[in-house]
């Protein structure tokens, strides 16, 4: 039996939109039809995939102003009302696409390390600084960080790691005035900002932005990537790692299986979390996919335990294959059986 949403909610919502109102401040969250990534990277010389990798998404009805569509969505699995992304970070929407690009950019040239080093390649990497992805609600330096801003250095020193970055920050008290060398539009400037003024979970001061590494790697011109509009953001990386992968392999690693998944990907192929993991298992299994994988649970995120449940309480078809790095990915799929009726 399909679980839709609390009558509660629908109520709630019918009221709403008998008064004309949909409140801005929130965005309705249901599971996305998976994405075939076969058409996104094509490798020369290489194969096709046998069989169907595909990158799961949340969509989304943001800051909703299509009362109708809310509705329609509310009797789907998985549908959840939630604070507004927007109105957490304060970014238009030409900022959340810049963020989105730069990401998936990231994402691609990843993928295109971790694969050749997997297959015997030594690729070159450069780190060219690090970019923002999050920034605290209420740090008052908000406005000297720009999303389009490159960081370079903190208090006159170069950063050469994300471990360097994270230790020059920490070492500082909370409210503590540090200065930043960011590339802005081309030219290197200094900003001066404060920590945030609390600690976070470790008890460790933070900065009141997060930044994401930004790396340029040596290209192998036998790999293609096609833009495709609306594909964006760091939860693609593990699974188009594996899409190049698979096709700059000798042997498929699906073997005719159809198989979805999610999770973020760093430089050394570690596997991180992602948000909407009930909607991205919902969405793959609503597909028709025999196969999630999904990030194995860490001491914050809970993705595994969280496709679970969903996947018991909603009664879907489909199994999970948990993982923690790009090795683990790649070996779960080599040992998947070969699927019947396979051509």
């Amino acid at each position: 039996m399909k679980r839709r949403a609390p009558w509660i909610i629908v109520i709630a919502l019918l009221v709403i939109i008998g008064s004309g109102v949909v409140p801005t401040g929130y965005d309705v969250l249901f599971a996305g039809n998976p994405f075939n990534l076969d058409e996104f990277v094509q490798y020369e010389g290489g194969s096709e995939l046998d069989g169907d990798l595909g990158m799961t998404y949340v969509a989304s009805l943001q800051n909703s102003k299509w009362p109708l569509m809310v509705l329609t969505h509310l009797f789907e699995e998985g549908v959840e009302i939630v604070p507004s992304v927007f109105g957490q970070q304060d970014m238009d929407y030409e900022e959340l696409d810049y963020q989105n690009n730069q990401m998936m950019e990231q994402s691609k040239i990843k993928a295109e390390y971790i694969a050749r080093g997997i297959l015997g390649e030594d690729p070159k990497l450069e780190l060219l600084g690090f970019y923002p992805v999050f920034y605290l609600p209420d740090w008052k330096d908000k406005e000297a960080v720009k999303v389009t801003d490159l960081l370079v250095g903190i208090d006159g020193e170069k950063l050469e790691s994300y471990d360097h970055l994270d230790q020059l920050i920490v070492e500082k008290e909370s409210g503590e005035t540090l200065t930043l060398s960011l590339i802005r539009e081309g030219q290197e400037i200094e900003v001066e900002v404060s920590t945030y003024p609390h600690k976070d979970y470790y008890g460790n001061t933070v900065l009141g932005v997060f930044f994401e590494e930004v790396f340029d790697s040596s290209k192998d011109e036998n790999i293609k990537w096609k833009k495709i509009e609306n594909l964006g953001g760091p939860s693609a990386g593990l699974m188009i790692t594996l899409t190049l992968l698979d096709k700059m392999m000798d042997d498929s690693l699906l073997k005719g299986n159809a198989v979805a998944g999610t999770g973020t990907i760093t430089i050394d192929g570690e596997v991180g979390p992602i948000g909407g993991v009930k909607q991205k298992v919902i969405g793959a299994a609503n597909a028709g996919f025999d196969y999630f994988i999904v990030p194995v649970d860490d001491e914050w995120e809970k993705n595994e335990s969280i496709a679970r449940k969903t996947i018991s309480e909603e009664g879907l078809d489909i199994e999970l294959i948990p993982v923690g790095t790009i090795e683990d990915a790649v070996n779960a799929l080599e040992r998947l059986p070969e699927k019947k009726g396979r051509e």
